[in-house]
């Protein structure tokens, strides 16, 4: 599948364990209890690497890209995270899954390298953190990665 494809259709493989929910934090790259402010700063970040005026692609189809991106994915994560209320509200969906996980742990693959050390890290906060602050340096640095 192309990216074009991918983004067009913002179909997610992964994430939240093959649950129809998607997860704002993952797409704004910020951590789960984060304030308005950590929010919007995290957003004001991203803006510019996806907006179609600031967007360094040089491809008149990868700004479209990013267009899609912006408009599909990462408005409507800032417009949720956001807004108290919605905050609220999808935390205690992310809650829920959460405590689902002890009963499916033997469904649950875990695919990818920073979730298998968080299984066994000692400190799964930190870990967290650490993990999620290396994804967000990287996340939208290049249409691809994305």
């Amino acid at each position: 599948m192309t990216v074009k494809a991918v983004v067009l259709s913002l179909e997610i493989a992964q994430g939240l364990f093959g649950h129809n929910v998607t997860d704002y934090h993952a797409i704004l790259g910020v951590p789960i209890g984060s304030d308005a402010t950590t929010i919007r700063k995290r957003y004001l970040q991203i803006a510019p690497r996806l907006h179609p005026d600031t967007c360094p692609a040089d491809l008149p189809d990868a700004k479209e890209q990013a267009k899609q991106l912006m408009s599909r994915l990462v408005n409507p994560a800032y417009a949720t995270l956001s807004n108290d209320g919605k905050r609220a509200e999808h935390d205690v969906v992310l809650r829920m899954l959460h405590g689902q996980l002890p009963q499916q742990k033997d469904k649950v693959a875990i695919a990818s390298l920073s979730a298998r050390q968080l299984t066994t890290a000692p400190d799964v906060r930190t870990a967290y953190l650490k993990a999620l602050n290396e994804l967000a340096a990287k996340q939208y640095e290049t249409l691809d990665g994305v």
